[in-house]
């Protein structure tokens, strides 16, 4: 089953009683159908977005609790004190084994505050972009998901903003 896709909708045009999910990257943001991996790209987790990265670090979105840390660094899983989970991952170029100096900045079961640095690595040996995706692992019984925004900046902008049913 395919969730419905993220649309793009111009900020000023986004309901103001919506729920606003800051950024945790920094960089272009792309529609989750472009994503390499078809597991992401077909929404089969939930519904996305993906960053390609320009800026070295990860940063909390809202206030909650990071649940786990996996995959050397490279996915978090947190959840929002309103209950929102999300999913934050990286994916590297199958040539890309790895980031060089990962750093993670919190552990799983750690409280988050909005803007609080997860983690941060090195980009200058990497060769092509990295991607950062964000799936909303229950927002099944969300409304329309937005994103209103083509660069964003992490703890600065809003990546997604969900619609209130």
């Amino acid at each position: 089953m395919k969730y419905s896709d993220i649309s793009y909708l111009p900020q000023r045009q986004l309901d103001p009683n919506s729920i606003s999910i800051c950024s945790p990257f920094s960089g272009r943001v792309r529609p989750l159908s472009e994503h390499p991996e078809p597991f992401f790209s077909y929404g089969i987790l939930g519904r996305g977005i993906i960053v390609e990265l320009t800026s070295h670090k990860i940063l909390a979105p809202f206030n909650g609790t990071l649940l786990q840390v996996k995959n050397a660094g490279s996915e978090f899983i947190l959840k929002a004190n309103n209950g929102l989970k999300v999913l934050l991952t990286l994916h590297l170029d199958t040539h890309q084994h790895h980031i060089a100096h990962t750093h993670i900045a919190q552990l799983g079961g750690s409280k988050i505050i909005k803007g609080e640095r997860l983690a941060y690595f090195d980009l200058r040996e990497l060769k092509t972009p990295l991607l950062a995706t964000m799936i909303l692992l229950n927002g099944n019984r969300l409304g329309a998901v937005h994103y209103g925004l083509s660069h964003v900046t992490a703890g600065v902008d809003s990546l997604l903003t969900i619609t209130k049913k």
